[in-house]
Protein backbone atom coordinates (compact mmCIF):
# COMPACT_ATOMS: atom_id res chain seq x y z
CA UNK A 1 0.00 0.00 0.00
CA UNK A 2 1.44 3.80 -1.14
CA UNK A 3 2.18 5.79 1.47
CA UNK A 4 -0.37 8.99 0.85
CA UNK A 5 1.47 12.19 -0.79
CA UNK A 6 2.95 14.69 1.34
CA UNK A 7 0.06 16.16 3.53
CA UNK A 8 -2.25 14.75 1.44
CA UNK A 9 -4.85 13.36 3.96
CA UNK A 10 -4.95 16.25 6.27
CA UNK A 11 -5.27 18.53 2.73
CA UNK A 12 -8.03 16.62 1.45
CA UNK A 13 -9.77 16.80 5.16
CA UNK A 14 -9.22 20.69 5.45
CA UNK A 15 -10.33 21.41 1.72
CA UNK A 16 -13.48 19.46 2.03
CA UNK A 17 -14.91 20.11 5.17
CA UNK A 18 -13.49 23.97 4.78
CA UNK A 19 -12.08 23.36 8.51
CA UNK A 20 -11.33 26.49 10.32
CA UNK A 21 -7.16 26.47 11.58
CA UNK A 22 -7.04 28.88 14.17
CA UNK A 23 -3.06 30.38 14.97
CA UNK A 24 -3.15 32.76 17.93
CA UNK A 25 -0.55 35.58 16.88
CA UNK A 26 0.64 38.19 18.46
CA UNK A 27 -2.15 38.67 21.94
CA UNK A 28 -3.03 42.07 20.54
CA UNK A 29 -6.09 43.65 22.58
CA UNK A 30 -9.66 43.91 21.26
CA UNK A 31 -10.33 46.32 18.36
CA UNK A 32 -13.71 48.12 17.14
CA UNK A 33 -14.34 48.74 13.64
CA UNK A 34 -13.42 52.67 14.56
CA UNK A 35 -10.20 51.19 14.66
CA UNK A 36 -9.30 49.59 12.38
CA UNK A 37 -6.09 50.81 10.64
CA UNK A 38 -5.68 47.64 7.94
CA UNK A 39 -9.14 47.30 6.42
CA UNK A 40 -9.81 43.97 7.74
CA UNK A 41 -13.57 42.23 8.06
CA UNK A 42 -12.91 41.61 11.99
CA UNK A 43 -11.14 44.03 13.39
CA UNK A 44 -7.99 42.88 15.09
CA UNK A 45 -7.88 39.47 13.08
CA UNK A 46 -6.99 38.52 9.88
CA UNK A 47 -8.84 36.19 7.72
CA UNK A 48 -6.06 33.92 5.98
CA UNK A 49 -6.94 32.22 2.89
CA UNK A 50 -4.33 29.23 2.94
CA UNK A 51 -3.99 26.38 0.46
CA UNK A 52 -2.10 23.64 2.52
CA UNK A 53 -1.41 21.51 -0.51
CA UNK A 54 2.04 23.79 -1.21
CA UNK A 55 5.09 22.36 0.76
CA UNK A 56 7.42 24.26 1.90
CA UNK A 57 5.16 27.53 1.23
CA UNK A 58 2.34 25.90 3.35
CA UNK A 59 0.74 22.33 4.22
CA UNK A 60 -1.04 20.71 6.89
CA UNK A 61 0.26 18.95 10.14
CA UNK A 62 -2.20 15.67 10.64
CA UNK A 63 -4.40 17.50 13.49
CA UNK A 64 -4.82 20.11 10.48
CA UNK A 65 -2.31 22.97 11.86
CA UNK A 66 -0.66 24.92 8.94
CA UNK A 67 2.84 25.21 8.32
CA UNK A 68 5.35 26.72 6.49
CA UNK A 69 7.59 29.54 5.11
CA UNK A 70 4.37 31.64 3.85
CA UNK A 71 2.43 30.69 7.34
CA UNK A 72 5.75 31.66 9.55
CA UNK A 73 5.86 34.86 7.91
CA UNK A 74 2.12 35.49 8.16
CA UNK A 75 2.56 34.47 11.85
CA UNK A 76 5.28 37.07 12.50
CA UNK A 77 3.93 39.91 10.36
CA UNK A 78 0.10 39.79 12.94
CA UNK A 79 2.53 39.18 16.01
CA UNK A 80 4.72 42.64 14.86
CA UNK A 81 1.14 44.48 13.73
CA UNK A 82 -0.86 43.43 17.35
CA UNK A 83 -2.75 40.99 15.46
CA UNK A 84 -3.92 37.54 15.21
CA UNK A 85 -5.06 35.31 12.14
CA UNK A 86 -7.56 33.11 11.41
CA UNK A 87 -6.87 30.34 8.80
CA UNK A 88 -9.18 29.36 6.29
CA UNK A 89 -8.64 26.11 4.07
CA UNK A 90 -9.33 26.59 0.37
CA UNK A 91 -7.79 26.12 -3.03
CA UNK A 92 -5.95 28.94 -4.41
CA UNK A 93 -8.57 29.91 -7.08
CA UNK A 94 -10.89 30.09 -4.24
CA UNK A 95 -8.08 32.10 -1.97
CA UNK A 96 -8.19 34.74 -4.89
CA UNK A 97 -12.19 34.71 -5.76
CA UNK A 98 -12.44 34.96 -1.51
CA UNK A 99 -10.29 37.88 -1.64
CA UNK A 100 -12.70 39.56 -4.49
CA UNK A 101 -15.91 38.70 -2.92
CA UNK A 102 -14.50 39.91 0.85
CA UNK A 103 -14.14 36.01 2.32
CA UNK A 104 -10.91 36.66 3.22
CA UNK A 105 -8.35 39.49 4.35
CA UNK A 106 -5.03 37.62 2.68
CA UNK A 107 -4.09 34.67 0.45
CA UNK A 108 -1.32 33.24 3.04
CA UNK A 109 0.07 31.31 -0.22
CA UNK A 110 2.75 30.83 -2.63
CA UNK A 111 1.37 33.06 -5.69
CA UNK A 112 2.56 33.80 -8.60
CA UNK A 113 2.89 37.31 -9.56
CA UNK A 114 0.96 37.45 -12.76
CA UNK A 115 -0.77 40.82 -14.81
CA UNK A 116 -3.29 38.22 -15.36
CA UNK A 117 -4.05 38.11 -11.41
CA UNK A 118 -3.12 41.32 -10.78
CA UNK A 119 -6.31 42.81 -11.96
CA UNK A 120 -8.19 41.43 -9.77
CA UNK A 121 -5.87 41.23 -6.04
CA UNK A 122 -2.94 43.40 -4.65
CA UNK A 123 0.17 41.37 -3.96
CA UNK A 124 2.91 41.88 -0.93
CA UNK A 125 6.34 42.32 -2.45
CA UNK A 126 7.76 39.07 -3.69
CA UNK A 127 8.97 36.96 -0.93
CA UNK A 128 10.30 34.02 -3.12
CA UNK A 129 11.76 33.45 -6.97
CA UNK A 130 11.06 30.35 -7.45
CA UNK A 131 11.40 27.87 -11.10
CA UNK A 132 9.02 25.71 -12.81
CA UNK A 133 9.77 21.97 -12.57
CA UNK A 134 8.24 18.88 -14.58
CA UNK A 135 8.29 15.97 -12.08
CA UNK A 136 8.64 12.70 -13.92
CA UNK A 137 9.45 8.98 -11.97
CA UNK A 138 12.41 8.01 -12.45
CA UNK A 139 12.05 5.59 -15.40
CA UNK A 140 10.95 8.34 -17.57
CA UNK A 141 13.93 9.51 -19.96
CA UNK A 142 12.47 13.35 -20.91
CA UNK A 143 15.13 15.72 -20.36
CA UNK A 144 13.37 18.08 -22.84
CA UNK A 145 9.80 20.07 -22.67
CA UNK A 146 9.54 18.60 -26.66
CA UNK A 147 10.10 15.26 -24.67
CA UNK A 148 6.67 15.22 -23.94
CA UNK A 149 4.44 15.83 -26.54
CA UNK A 150 1.70 13.64 -26.67
CA UNK A 151 2.04 12.93 -23.04
CA UNK A 152 -0.25 13.15 -20.18
CA UNK A 153 1.30 16.32 -18.02
CA UNK A 154 -0.92 17.49 -14.63
CA UNK A 155 -1.06 20.85 -12.96
CA UNK A 156 -3.28 22.16 -10.60
CA UNK A 157 -6.01 24.24 -11.41
CA UNK A 158 -5.78 27.84 -11.64
CA UNK A 159 -1.89 27.35 -10.32
CA UNK A 160 0.77 29.71 -13.11
CA UNK A 161 2.07 25.97 -14.32
CA UNK A 162 -0.97 25.66 -16.09
CA UNK A 163 -0.33 28.23 -18.54
CA UNK A 164 3.20 26.51 -18.84
CA UNK A 165 1.82 23.70 -20.52
CA UNK A 166 -0.45 24.99 -22.66
CA UNK A 167 2.46 27.55 -23.84
CA UNK A 168 6.01 25.89 -23.12
CA UNK A 169 5.01 22.49 -23.77
CA UNK A 170 2.56 22.08 -27.39
CA UNK A 171 1.27 18.88 -27.77
CA UNK A 172 0.91 17.64 -24.58
CA UNK A 173 -2.52 16.56 -22.93
CA UNK A 174 -3.11 18.60 -19.79
CA UNK A 175 -4.99 17.47 -16.89
CA UNK A 176 -6.06 19.43 -14.21
CA UNK A 177 -5.93 18.76 -10.33
CA UNK A 178 -7.81 20.54 -7.57
CA UNK A 179 -4.87 19.47 -5.77
CA UNK A 180 -0.88 18.94 -5.41
CA UNK A 181 -0.86 15.68 -3.76
CA UNK A 182 -4.14 13.98 -6.04
CA UNK A 183 -1.45 14.83 -9.20
CA UNK A 184 1.51 13.55 -7.39
CA UNK A 185 -0.52 10.60 -6.63
CA UNK A 186 -1.92 10.11 -10.14
CA UNK A 187 2.09 10.54 -11.13
CA UNK A 188 3.16 8.13 -8.67
CA UNK A 189 1.14 5.18 -9.90
CA UNK A 190 1.56 5.64 -13.47
CA UNK A 191 -1.60 7.72 -14.25
CA UNK A 192 0.27 10.51 -15.89
CA UNK A 193 3.53 11.13 -17.42
CA UNK A 194 4.66 14.37 -15.48
CA UNK A 195 3.77 16.84 -13.11
CA UNK A 196 4.55 20.34 -13.61
CA UNK A 197 4.50 22.11 -10.23
CA UNK A 198 6.78 25.32 -8.34
CA UNK A 199 10.46 24.24 -8.13
CA UNK A 200 10.05 23.92 -3.60
CA UNK A 201 7.38 22.02 -3.87
CA UNK A 202 9.18 19.62 -6.19
CA UNK A 203 12.00 19.61 -3.67
CA UNK A 204 9.78 18.63 -0.83
CA UNK A 205 7.85 15.79 -3.00
CA UNK A 206 11.36 14.46 -4.40
CA UNK A 207 12.67 13.97 -0.41
CA UNK A 208 9.67 12.24 0.36
CA UNK A 209 9.04 9.99 -2.34
CA UNK A 210 12.93 8.78 -4.21
CA UNK A 211 10.86 7.64 -7.17
CA UNK A 212 10.64 11.00 -7.96
CA UNK A 213 13.01 13.40 -10.08
CA UNK A 214 13.00 16.59 -12.30
CA UNK A 215 12.90 16.02 -16.23
CA UNK A 216 13.38 19.98 -17.03
CA UNK A 217 13.53 22.99 -14.14
CA UNK A 218 13.09 26.16 -15.86
CA UNK A 219 13.07 30.43 -14.90
CA UNK A 220 10.20 32.32 -14.20
CA UNK A 221 9.69 35.67 -14.91
CA UNK A 222 7.54 36.53 -11.64
CA UNK A 223 8.21 36.73 -7.98
CA UNK A 224 6.06 34.78 -5.41
CA UNK A 225 3.78 36.77 -2.81
CA UNK A 226 0.92 36.77 -0.52
CA UNK A 227 -1.83 38.77 -1.86
CA UNK A 228 -4.87 41.09 -0.20
CA UNK A 229 -8.10 42.52 -1.65
CA UNK A 230 -7.54 45.26 -4.95
CA UNK A 231 -8.70 47.35 -2.64
CA UNK A 232 -7.07 47.16 0.24
CA UNK A 233 -3.70 48.74 -0.31
CA UNK A 234 -3.66 49.19 4.00
CA UNK A 235 -2.74 46.15 4.63
CA UNK A 236 -1.08 45.72 1.85
CA UNK A 237 1.51 48.33 2.43
CA UNK A 238 1.41 47.00 6.61
CA UNK A 239 2.73 43.58 5.37
CA UNK A 240 5.23 45.23 3.40
CA UNK A 241 6.67 47.20 6.07
CA UNK A 242 6.60 44.24 8.47
CA UNK A 243 8.49 42.29 5.91
CA UNK A 244 11.44 45.41 5.13
CA UNK A 245 11.72 45.19 8.97
CA UNK A 246 12.10 41.22 9.07
CA UNK A 247 14.72 41.66 6.18
CA UNK A 248 16.81 44.28 8.09
CA UNK A 249 16.36 42.24 11.72
CA UNK A 250 17.72 39.27 10.03
CA UNK A 251 14.62 37.06 11.28
CA UNK A 252 13.42 37.00 7.37
CA UNK A 253 16.66 35.01 6.34
CA UNK A 254 15.85 32.99 9.76
CA UNK A 255 12.94 32.08 8.18
CA UNK A 256 14.02 31.29 4.54
CA UNK A 257 16.60 28.81 5.24
CA UNK A 258 14.44 26.89 7.38
CA UNK A 259 12.70 25.97 4.61
CA UNK A 260 14.79 26.13 1.63
CA UNK A 261 18.28 24.56 1.53
CA UNK A 262 19.54 27.25 -1.64
CA UNK A 263 19.94 31.11 -1.16
CA UNK A 264 17.69 33.88 -2.19
CA UNK A 265 18.13 34.07 -5.86
CA UNK A 266 19.56 37.54 -7.08
CA UNK A 267 16.17 38.46 -8.47
CA UNK A 268 14.76 38.43 -4.75
CA UNK A 269 17.96 40.03 -3.75
CA UNK A 270 16.36 43.09 -6.11
CA UNK A 271 13.07 43.45 -3.97
CA UNK A 272 15.36 43.15 -1.07
CA UNK A 273 18.80 44.29 -1.17
CA UNK A 274 19.20 43.97 2.49
CA UNK A 275 19.16 40.22 1.97
CA UNK A 276 22.72 40.93 -0.11
CA UNK A 277 25.13 40.91 2.68
CA UNK A 278 22.95 38.71 5.19
CA UNK A 279 23.01 35.62 2.58
CA UNK A 280 26.84 36.21 1.36
CA UNK A 281 27.56 35.62 5.33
Amino acid sequence: MRKAPFGVSATAALIAAGTLVLSACGGGSDHSAADDPYGLQDPGTIVAAVSTDQPPFASATKDGKPVGFIVDLTNEVAGRLHLKVTYKATTVPGALQGLSSGQYDLAASGLGVTPERQKTVAFTKGLYWSTTDVLVTKDNDAGTLADFKGKHVGAVTGAVQEDFVKDRMPGSELTSFQTQPAAVSKLLSGGLDAFVVGGPDADAYRKQYKNLKVAVSAPVDHATAMAVKKSNTKLQQAIDQQIAAMVQDGSFLKTYDKWFAEPPTPQLINIWPGLKNQAAQ
